[in-house]
């Protein structure tokens, strides 16, 4: 028995007519999306569909748009049962899907009315209106062609709404902007920090020209400490470098990050050097033996760090 009172309404019958409405919806704006499957579950409503080009969020909101517009006139939803040879006759080409994928002789088809006409055995509410409110809350491209669409329905498709807000608020608060110019504030910020990493790029590059470097063992070193320099521009600097003969380098980012490499006519590991450094800023690190980085959230520590790997470096020499 029961114990839900009878005029409560199960998320799930809710969840699962909503899913109708949202890719019929979906498949209006992104002509020719096939569903793949659905998984319901009480933290998770995921839709995973294929399409061959690109889903994007302007037209997830258009979809949306129109499912909830047919939530708010309450259709009908119409279910039947019967023989499947009978209600071909009857559906046909208004069924969503292909009858000669429907192995079972008995069928039971879920008819939003006017609007959305599938073979389905899940369980649904009576009408659309009874699905209060179906929102979109994300979407990830799984790659051929295949796509997960993650949705709420109801009260805790309100909630997330409310939250949403919340977020898109504190953020126009820290931007200094309102809910008319958050788009284009958004786009400029976005540009100008396109335009900062250029010019950090153009900076990383003019910064390492003409490095020094000191004799240790008959080898040379070239040390740095870098402020706030791109760490693509560190590695490359570096792999550079070491193509020269009995050379070590090692790069250090005020940010925690270590890059250090050795020439292919010397024989040492160079990853426990750099392990004992990362280690020593509270980090981790990874790479070859003879080229690797890491780093660490001790960032005040770089110079201590740096201290180290040239005093380890000194004994394997």
């Amino acid at each position: 028995m029961s114990l839900e009172p009878s005029n409560v309404i199960p998320e799930k019958s809710k969840a699962h007519s909503g899913e109708h409405v949202l890719f019929q919806s979906l498949s209006r704006i992104f002509k020719g999306m096939e569903s793949v499957k659905i998984v319901i579950e009480p933290d998770k409503k995921q839709l995973f569909v294929k399409y061959d080009d690109e889903i994007s969020w302007s037209g997830i909101l258009e979809a949306e748009r129109i499912a909830n517009r047919i939530i708010q006139e309450n259709r009908k939803i119409k279910i039947t049962i019967g023989d499947k040879e009978k209600l071909r006759k009857e559906y046909g080409n208004k069924l969503r899907g292909r009858w000669d994928l429907i192995e079972d002789k008995t069928i039971r088809i879920v008819e939003v009315e006017g609007f959305d006409c599938v073979a389905c055995k899940g369980e649904h509410v009576g009408s659309t209106g009874e699905i209060g409110l179906i929102i979109v809350k994300d979407f990830k491209n799984l790659g051929k062609g295949e796509y997960e669409i993650q949705y709420e329905v109801g009260d805790k498709a309100k909630e997330f709404l409310m939250e949403s807000k919340n977020i898109a608020m504190k953020v126009m608060e820290i931007l200094g902007t309102t809910p008319g110019k958050i788009e284009n504030t958004a786009k400029n910020l976005k540009q100008e920090i396109e335009r900062l990493r250029e010019n950090l790029k153009e900076a990383s590059k003019k910064a390492m020209e003409n490095l020094d470097y000191e004799k240790i063992k008959g080898v040379k070193l070239y040390s740095k400490i870098f402020d706030g320099l791109d760490r693509r521009e560190l590695m490359r600097k570096a792999a550079d470098l070491r193509n020269e003969k009995k050379t070590v380098v090692v790069f250090g980012d005020s940010s925690g990050f270590l890059v250090m490499g050795r020439s292919d006519d010397l024989n040492f590991n160079v990853l426990p050097l750099l392990e004992k450094s990362c280690n020593f800023l509270k980090g981790k690190c990874g790479g070859k033996e003879d080229f690797a980085f890491g780093g660490g959230f001790k960032s005040d520590d770089l110079n201590g760090a740096m201290k180290l790997i040239k005093k380890e470096l000194i004994e394997s020499l």
